[in-house]
């Protein structure tokens, strides 16, 4: 490898050999009018004025002097005045305009040919020319379109020294450097995967995937349909490639790639890569499923290159409403994570034509009271792009505990359990797929569970051991408080014990047979204090 340095360059880099610019009198001259900052002109006087003073402003509020070098060190257009003094003449001054540029790096495309071959194409317009050096010794110049090459010794990184030049001007400006590696051998790559899809009416996209790149290749893309039409030809910065609005006739198609060799008008030719035409489409909804989340209902769709998605949603048997456009899947937040929502997707190409619909809803459930902790579910099943048929299940309770079980018909009663929480419970449904492991879950109606005391409706004090007390069944607790009123309103009983067991009597006395009425005060797990009242009766046989 090679290793530059400024004062190599001072040393090495001859001067060029240029015509003197004149002034707008012809009175003087300087080397060059145009270069890098810094830069410095040298002035050559070119009058026959004799031996009289000559002075000069260099810029626009300097000083006037007689040095006849100066140095500019910003970039800017600047005038050189020159002052005379000599008399009998009418105009003692004249003018010349130079100008100081920064110093840019020259735009250049390389190119890695066969046996370490470089090739270097001059694509800069900035400056008149370019120097290009590929050894201390060896340089070659271009200007804008020119190209040049030469052969490294060894597949070694090398640095390649890039300086731009001015006509006229000497070769002021910086120097600017690029590492490149050569290659023994050129060689295409492979072609992983190909398609073509149509992704606006009669407009086609050849999607290509490469094993691998050189960004410093030049690439061919071929497309043969049967015969080649090329497709593409230059440089690449990644191994997938999209080439938008190819020439295609519906039928069946080969592609190839080529890594082309400028240096001598070579190339190697990947295998070809052949598929049907029957496959066009670029379907986004290949994988489409909506769920209701956390944060609102997720609906899965596949990522587009091109085109845009438009979202309607609507609520129950409402008017579907338009949503933000979208490119891929995304979460729609909702209001109420109960009520159940159903979409469609429009998929909109780049040419703003509809391409393809669908419509999508998550697993849906619909809850009515019918009885206390009895509900009536109806349950709406998933509409996606899943092929296969989910299980299906509903579930009661809330995060901590539920009770679920399978949905075998669209129609079905729930019954609440105490263990599931209480007062506050959920009922929905999932819809899961075996082949993916995906879980979709439903909307989540919020229903209240009615924690009930069991009271029997009669009971026989008679003495024959079956049923001679009031018993109570399913407080919660230990504490509890229940109080026994006559038809009439009359306290004739009250208990603190969990299980009262009114065994019919009154102040010692058998009670009458009838109706009587009970109020049971008692404590929830949570620490709620209820109150249940109800009615049984007391019989005698």
């Amino acid at each position: 490898m090679h290793r530059w340095t400024p004062i190599i360059f001072v040393l090495l880099f001859p001067m060029l050999l240029s015509a003197q610019v004149l002034s707008s009198k012809g009175r003087f001259s300087v080397e060059f009018d145009k270069g890098c900052a810094p830069m410095t002109v040298n002035i050559t006087e070119l009058d026959t004025f004799g031996d009289v003073t000559r002075q000069y402003y260099y810029f626009e509020g300097a000083d006037i002097t007689n040095n006849q070098t100066f140095s500019y060190q910003d970039p800017g257009v600047y005038q050189i005045v020159q002052v005379v003094g000599v008399d009998g003449i009418d105009d003692k001054t004249d003018t010349l305009f130079v100008e100081a540029l920064t110093s840019l790096k020259p735009q250049v495309l390389y190119s890695k040919c066969n046996g370490r071959q470089i090739s270097v194409t001059s694509a800069d317009t900035y400056y008149d020319s370019i120097r290009v050096y590929f050894t201390l010794n060896d340089s070659v110049t271009l200007i804008n379109g020119q190209t040049g090459s030469f052969t490294f010794s060894t597949n070694d990184s090398q640095v390649v020294a890039l300086k731009g030049l001015f006509q006229n001007a000497d070769e002021i400006c910086s120097t600017f450097f690029d590492n490149i590696a050569p290659i023994p051998v050129l060689e295409s790559p492979e072609i992983v995967n190909a398609s073509v899809k149509e992704t606006c009416k009669d407009l086609f996209t050849l999607y290509l995937e490469l094993d691998s790149i050189d960004s410093l290749i030049n690439y061919r893309i071929n497309l043969i349909q049967p015969s080649p039409i090329l497709l593409f030809d230059g440089y690449l910065s990644e191994s997938t490639i999209v080439l938008n609005d190819i020439p295609f006739n519906r039928q069946n198609y080969c592609v190839n790639i080529e890594a082309y060799d400028p240096c001598n008008d070579t190339s190697d030719f990947s295998e070809n890569f052949c598929a049907e035409s029957n496959d066009l489409s670029l379907s986004p909804f290949e994988s489409m499923y909506s769920i209701y989340t956390g944060s609102g209902i997720y609906i899965n769709l596949d990522e587009v290159g091109s085109g845009s998605f438009k979202i309607f949603r609507r609520l129950d048997q409402g008017e579907f409403e338009e949503r933000s456009n979208q490119t891929g899947s995304f979460t729609d937040p909702v209001g109420s994570k109960a009520r159940r929502y159903y979409y469609q997707i429009d998929y909109v190409d780049s040419c703003n034509q509809i391409l393809y619909s669908a419509e999508t809803n998550p697993p849906l459930v619909e809850v009515d009271n019918v009885n206390t902790n009895t509900f009536n579910v109806s349950f709406i099943p998933p509409n996606n792009s899943i092929q296969e048929l989910g299980v299906n299940e509903y579930h009661t309770g809330n995060d901590f505990s539920k009770t679920s079980g399978e949905i075998t018909q669209s129609n079905f009663t729930v019954q609440l359990d105490a263990k599931d929480g209480s007062p506050r419970q959920f009922v929905s449904a999932s819809t899961t797929y075996a082949s993916n492991g995906i879980t979709l879950n439903s909307n989540a109606v919020t229903v209240r569970h009615e924690l009930v005391v069991y009271v029997p409706t009669a009971f026989t004090p008679n003495g024959d051991g079956l049923n001679d007390t009031l018993e109570l069944f399913g407080l919660p607790t230990e504490i509890a408080t229940t109080k026994i009123y006559s038809r009439w309103g009359q306290l004739i009983y009250s208990s603190d014990q969990a299980s009262p067991g009114w065994d019919g009597t009154i102040g010692g006395s058998a009670a009458n047979e009838g109706t009587y009425l009970y109020e049971i005060t008692f404590e929830t797990s949570s620490g709620e204090i209820r109150t249940q009242k109800g009615t049984f009766a007391l019989i005698k046989k």
